[in-house]
């Protein structure tokens, strides 16, 4: 294959494996926290607010996602960077 070309693809592994981590960080942060989660207003018009809670916390499925998730990104972006290294020492 052509080192272009596989300096190309490098990259592009590079950036995957930085997008599917960045999107597991931004899972964890954003998203997880407020997960089924939800106020209903009082209907009176009160100050009472009723909160209901659906997501039992970080559960066997949701930890096993998210560390297939981590190691997933780090495999990308770990091949990447060592198809990257390679390719600029051939390049020498």
């Amino acid at each position: 294959m052509n080192r272009e070309v596989e300096m190309k693809l490098a990259t592009a592994q590079i950036v995957l494996g930085v997008l599917i981590l960045a999107s597991l960080f931004g899972f964890v942060v954003w998203v997880e926290p407020n997960f089924y989660h939800f106020q209903i207003p009082s209907a009176e018009g009160g100050d009472v607010i009723a909160e209901v809670f659906l997501n039992p916390g970080r559960n066997i499925p949701m930890i096993t996602w998210m560390v297939v998730h981590l190691v997933l990104g780090l495999s990308v972006l770990g091949c990447g960077t060592v198809q990257f290294i390679k390719e600029k020492r051939l390049r020498r």
